[in-house]
């Protein structure tokens, strides 16, 4: 969906993929496509001057409590909201020279932040493991929709393993310094 002044792009990013996604939307701003409502797969933007914006992504899961105090806290440092979507935090600032800025300035910061979205990976797994396993074996749900749920199921399932070792994988590397953290 497009009009002169807006335009939604759908785009599929895998978490692991943080730094692409990024890259990514700081090219939209140096086009004059500035994020305003990332949705999953679908990103709203508004057509503005181009600009040279750097931006970055948190995973952080909040209270509505602390919500208030984790925005302020970036905004201290310069970095306006861009928006949210299911624990994921848009930031974005204007670069300045030199070195891109960072929300996570070392690597124990994002490794922290991978941890937390690996905790709420391996709860959503147990929630799809749990129901798979106890119809594998089910007489009764032997018809059409029923096979077709089990399919689903297990591709759900097998795709949720394959995430928490991406993100293992992704923790790892920050671990040895090997991110492979291209910036813009």
């Amino acid at each position: 969906m497009k009009t002169k002044n807006r335009k939604t792009v759908i785009r599929l990013y895998w978490a692991w993929n943080d730094n692409r996604e990024e890259r990514w939307l700081n090219r939209m701003a140096r086009e004059g496509w500035h994020l305003t409502a990332p949705r999953g797969v679908f990103y709203k933007f508004e057509k503005g001057e181009p600009a040279d914006i750097v931006y970055r992504l948190d995973f952080q899961t909040l209270r509505r409590s602390d919500r208030k105090e984790y925005l302020e806290l970036f905004r201290d440092a310069g970095w306006e909201h861009a928006g949210e979507f299911s624990n994921w935090h848009y930031f974005r600032i204007k670069a300045g020279g030199g070195s891109p800025p960072e929300i996570h300035t070392d690597p124990a910061s994002r490794i922290a932040m991978f941890r937390r979205l690996l905790g709420l990976l391996v709860i959503v797994s147990v929630v799809v493991w749990i129901p798979l396993a106890r119809n594998l074996g089910r007489d009764g749900l032997d018809g059409g929709f029923w096979i077709a749920v089990r399919i689903l199921q297990a591709v759900v399932a097998v795709f949720m393993v394959y995430a928490i070792h991406k993100i293992l994988d992704k923790i790892a590397r920050l671990r040895k310094g090997r991110d492979g953290k291209e910036r813009i």
